[in-house]
């Protein structure tokens, strides 16, 4: 068994937004899981995805947005997933902890 405490490192251009690598997966460069922690009123840009994407709330609320810019409230339990190529954003109301597992089709 091994326990390791995670350092959550700023994200660049994303003021309080803070994030840590979970694990890369079997080949960094098809899978990657992060950890993601956006303080209220903080947010993800808008961006397209690099890979498809599965983003797991894990606590805490806020909204999300796809192409289509419409929000949707999200909450612990939700999963959001974008393909590749999809315009998203994420933003916290409260603290919001959430997982990002990535995932690119060789």
């Amino acid at each position: 068994m091994r326990i390791e405490n995670l350092e959550l490192t700023p994200l660049d251009g994303a003021p309080g937004v803070v994030m840590s690598l979970l694990a890369p997966g079997v080949d960094p460069e098809l899978v990657r899981v992060d950890v993601v922690v956006v303080q209220p009123g903080a947010s993800l840009p808008k961006h397209p995805a690099g890979s498809d994407q599965a983003f797991y709330v894990v606590s805490g609320s806020g909204q999300v947005g796809g192409d289509d810019d419409v929000p949707t409230v999200v909450g612990p339990g939700d999963l959001v997933s974008w393909d590749a190529g999809e315009q998203h954003t994420t933003w916290a109301t409260t603290t919001l902890t959430a997982v990002i597992v990535q995932r690119r089709v060789p």
